[in-house]
């Protein structure tokens, strides 16, 4: 037996008007308002007028046209400068996810947040930031002393280490003597105009095995870092130590 579609709120009914008039900058006349919506105009004149007295929409006293202001858009940078390396860097990482298997994310000490990024083939992109945590973030997300999953950590800081992450990585958790997945981490320093660290740009995936950290995880942590700071104005200086892989096959054990 099929399930029932849930019916619209008076929260979807109030978006469903906001996404209408967000696609006409000059506005629009009631009626055609209430038809673009699906609603009916009694009803999109009862929460249109809700949301011209909350300020997110105006209506014109000659020609009666409603019209989005400028509140949506506040809202919008009010989330954005919480956190302003987010958008720098999640195109990189919505762009990388998406056709990966892993999960990246970037963390930034000095704002206390880690946003983390995952989609994958047969995920939506989606993001996470969780507030107040320590760096390493995402390891304290996945990894205790009291758990058999062990932790494979490649923090790099210059591009040389890249092709020489078996000598920076740092191995935690031995298990319990049973086979248990191995999560293998590698980040990567984000730098500012300036030059001077903002940020750690990552990724991290579970395997039975080592062997794609080193094989996929550090250049790609590393290109990632870089692609962002590059948009924060930072010129590196460094030789760049590879491209990011696309093969499939890289990321088994």
């Amino acid at each position: 037996m099929s399930q029932r579609e849930p019916q619209p709120t008076s929260v979807d009914k109030a978006l469903f008007l906001l996404e209408v008039l967000s696609e006409e900058p000059q506005g629009l006349p009631l009626r055609t308002v209430a038809a673009r919506a699906q609603l009916a105009a009694p009803t999109a004149h009862r929460l249109l007028g809700i949301l011209r007295r909350r300020g997110f929409v105006h209506q014109d006293a000659e020609t009666g046209r409603y019209a989005l202001t400028l509140k949506v858009l506040d809202l919008s940078f009010k989330y954005l400068k919480r956190s302003e390396l987010r958008l720098h860097a999640f195109p990189a990482l919505r762009a990388y996810t998406v056709r990966t298997p892993v999960r990246a994310f970037v963390a930034a000490p000095a704002e206390g947040e880690v946003s983390y990024v995952w989609g994958g083939q047969h995920e939506a992109p989606a993001m996470y930031t969780a507030y107040g945590k320590p760096m390493p973030s995402h390891c304290s997300m996945f990894f205790s002393g009291e758990q058999a999953r062990r932790l494979s950590c490649a923090r790099l800081c210059v591009a040389a280490d890249v092709r020489r992450s078996r000598d920076v990585v740092r191995r935690l958790g031995d298990g319990d003597g049973r086979p248990s997945l191995r999560l293998n981490c590698a980040c990567a320093p984000v730098r500012d105009y300036t030059g001077e660290e903002v940020a750690r740009v990552g990724v991290f995936s579970h395997a039975s095995a080592e062997q794609p950290l080193h094989d996929v995880h550090v250049r790609a942590a590393w290109d990632l870092a870089r692609a962002t700071s590059l948009r924060l104005g930072h010129l590196p200086r460094e030789a760049d130590p590879g491209s990011i892989p696309t093969s499939e096959d890289s990321w088994r054990t």
